[in-house]
């Protein structure tokens, strides 16, 4: 398919009518009429609706309440809560309270889910708090999208999400939506964005106002560990894809490989995995043997249980390489009740294990030291080993012992208090949205 006619089919699809912008706007300006009415605040719509790249269906207000520089952070916390209150109680809405840096008040009003965030009115170069760029952010897409460009950006929105790959939270780890919006600004649409992308390397740097060139070298260590670069054209130490993981960006190179060799709507498609647990369990006998554990959900929010459950991976897998078990695959799920932990592992080992030493030529030294940690030695060829016993030959076995001490291993206090409550189960016990997700780990798909 050529990409004229793609555009064309992907907006007709994905695209917000203008009769969705409007409304949005009508409900920007009542709810700002309000707060500048009855406390003479100004406000500024924010999101990807205030600036038109949002996708059709996306029903998000964000409205932030500008207050002056010298208002205090006590006096911005609490007007601010007092200001949203308010404004979902004249708007007949449905409001709870939120935190980030401070408390918002966030709900639904009309069916239209509104944000209400105090922020501070400061230049870019003075910010309080990371909601004060947000207006910045705004003003800046404003200036450096055209009305084409703002298509683009509802494009590459939809890509995303179709490859898993959109959303900045710490369970995605992807692409926010300010960092669609500056990569089609700087590329100039969804078609070069492609042709460029599948050639990135692992050390790619995008930087609109040429902020890297200044920055000391402090500051480039700073962003040393992340995969991709974008810096913020408003905040030169802040990196917008900070969160995106690795192998998701590895992903997003090969999605925009795929693309440009063949362009079509396929990519544009959201893939539903669909397999029984039969077709699971046929697929299960063809891979190693699998350990699956359980223990119920850790009450807290997303971006603080998803850092944690993979901080908890990492420990387990360490624990299982240091006693030489070899590990294929794993993964976690957070349900609404239930986490489960799987690993696709080497089950058994032989009891003896052989360590290898040192080579016996002029190396006494090194060779006294490790004759004096084993008591079973021998020569093999040029080295010394040892024979000595496993202190854990199965698999099973070694996690059960890990998990009663799983704070030890560095596993945050409370996950660590919840998989001290695990329990073994089958793999295919579970919910329909467990049986997805471990179709999708172990790569197959309902039609095969």
């Amino acid at each position: 398919m050529n990409w004229k006619r793609l555009r064309t089919k992907v907006l007709e699809q994905y695209g917000p009518t203008d009769e969705e912008i409007s409304e949005l706007r009508k409900h920007y300006e009542k709810v700002s009429d309000i707060i500048e009415s009855k406390y003479g605040l100004e406000t500024h719509f924010a999101g990807s609706a205030s600036r038109e790249t949002c996708m059709t269906g996306d029903n998000d207000i964000d409205v932030f309440v500008l207050f002056p520089s010298k208002t205090s952070e006590e006096e911005l916390k609490e007007k601010g809560l007092e200001i949203g209150k308010k404004v979902f109680e004249e708007l007949n809405g449905e409001h709870h309270i939120e935190y980030a840096e401070h408390p918002y008040t966030k709900g639904e009003i009309n069916g239209l889910e509104v944000e209400i965030v105090p922020c501070f009115d400061v230049e870019a170069t003075d910010i309080r708090s990371s909601v004060d760029r947000t207006p910045h952010h705004s003003r800046w897409v404003q200036n450096n999208l055209d009305e084409k460009q703002r298509e683009d950006v509802v494009i590459l929105k939809a890509f995303l999400t179709c490859a898993g790959l959109y959303g900045s939270s710490l369970k995605v780890e992807g692409f926010s939506g300010y960092s669609c919006e500056i990569l089609i600004a700087e590329f100039g649409s969804f078609q070069e964005l492609m042709e460029e992308a599948k050639d990135w390397n692992g050390d790619t740097v995008i930087d609109p106002e040429n902020h890297h060139e200044k920055l000391p070298e402090s500051l480039e260590n700073k962003f040393s560990g992340d995969s991709l670069k974008i810096i913020d054209p408003v905040d030169p130490e802040r990196n917008v894809t900070s969160v995106l993981s690795t192998e998701n960006y590895a992903k997003f190179i090969y999605s925009c490989w795929r693309m440009s060799e063949e362009p079509g709507m396929d990519f544009f498609t959201v893939e539903e995995t669909d397999v029984t647990e039969f077709e699971i369990s046929q697929e299960l006998e063809k891979h190693g043997d699998f350990l699956v554990m359980e223990f119920d959900t850790v009450d807290e929010v997303e971006d603080i249980v998803y850092p944690q459950m993979r901080k908890s991976m990492r420990a387990l897998n360490a624990e299982f390489r240091r006693h030489d078990f070899r590990v294929y695959n794993s993964g976690f799920f957070v349900g609404e009740d239930r986490i489960k932990i799987f690993f696709e592992v080497e089950m058994d080992l032989p009891e003896i294990k052989y360590v290898e030493g040192p080579k016996v030529y002029h190396n006494f030294k090194h060779m006294s030291q490790f004759q004096s940690k084993y008591e079973n030695t021998f020569i093999k060829g040029e080295r010394i080993y040892a024979k000595t016993e496993r202190e854990f030959s199965d698999a099973k076995r070694l996690l059960k012992a890990k998990m009663e001490k799983a704070r030890k291993l560095g596993v945050p206090e409370r996950i660590a208090d919840e998989l001290n409550e695990f329990r073994f189960t089958e793999p295919t016990d579970g919910s329909d949205e467990w049986l997805k997700y471990l179709a999708e780990k172990l790569y197959i798909t309902g039609d095969q």
